[in-house]
């Protein structure tokens, strides 16, 4: 598979990058006729992933992030004569607990936790978060090392063990919805809406590659939001967009879901 022809159409650096790597993953299952697992990727990385795995009849492949509705998965590449049933899932489930109860401990305080034991971003899937305690999908191979490594988060003293995928407690996403209006659909102006920030501080964060449309990573101020868009601006949380009718004024109705808590 031809990594230039195949990622000619994509501009993002990073985008690019990982694209190569599930290239090769999927060059090493055609030469040597096995199994090859791509790290964890977000759905828009997965979108283009299998775009890229369709284009070879030799080839299968599963996607899997331990649960149903799992946004962090991994992809399973193998030979086009095996069926799904053969593959045997690498995917392991940690759940960390502590107690909580005079400090609320969020998304990023487990994340660095984990992140500051050495571990790369891309061996961690969803993190869960529950009241005195959390699930991580992980890597098999990183979790044992966590398992005895991981003592605190954010100062407080946890305890770490291994649960079955069985096990997985879907969290309860917690939001408010806001409304307001814009003058255009320009995702600096909707981000400046949605958490009421001026149309500099809209500005810098896109230009610092910090928001994310659909997961994509958007560096145009002027892309246009459509409804049901998803909209993250790293350090400020999600967003659902539903775009409504026209006021007198001519200005567009915005009713936004705000999720305050990022749990994957």
């Amino acid at each position: 598979m031809e990594k230039l022809r195949l990622t000619a159409h994509i501009n993002d650096i990073e985008l690019k990058n990982k694209m190569y790597k599930v290239i090769d993953k999927a060059n090493s299952c055609l030469k040597n006729y096995d199994i090859r697992t791509t790290e964890f990727l977000n759905p828009f990385e997965i979108k283009n992933a299998k775009d890229i795995l369709n284009s070879e009849t030799d080839l299968k492949y599963k996607v899997d992030g331990g649960y149903q509705n799992a946004e962090r998965q991994l992809i399973y590449i193998f030979p086009y004569y095996m069926e799904e049933d053969d593959i045997e899932s690498n995917l392991k489930v940690i759940q960390i607990e502590g107690n909580f109860k005079f400090k609320s401990i969020s998304h990023r305080d487990y994340l660095g936790a984990l992140l500051n034991l050495g571990i790369k971003r891309e061996k961690i899937g969803d993190i869960i978060i529950h009241d005195n305690f959390c699930q991580v999908v992980v890597s098999e191979d990183i979790c044992d090392f966590i398992i005895i490594n991981l003592e605190k988060v954010s100062k407080n003293k946890v305890k770490v063990k291994e649960i079955t995928v069985k096990d997985i407690i879907e969290s309860e996403q917690n939001f408010k919805e806001i409304s307001f209006t814009v003058s255009s659909l320009r995702l600096d102006s909707v981000i400046g809406g949605v958490y009421n920030l001026s149309r500099s501080e809209s500005l810098k964060l896109i230009k610092g590659e910090k928001v994310h449309v659909d997961y994509e990573k958007i560096i145009s101020p002027s892309k246009e939001i459509k409804t049901n868009s998803l909209i993250s601006v790293r350090g400020h949380g999600r967003a659902i967009i539903e775009i409504g009718d026209m006021t007198k004024k001519g200005r567009i109705k915005i009713r936004a879901i705000l999720y305050k808590q990022i749990i994957k």
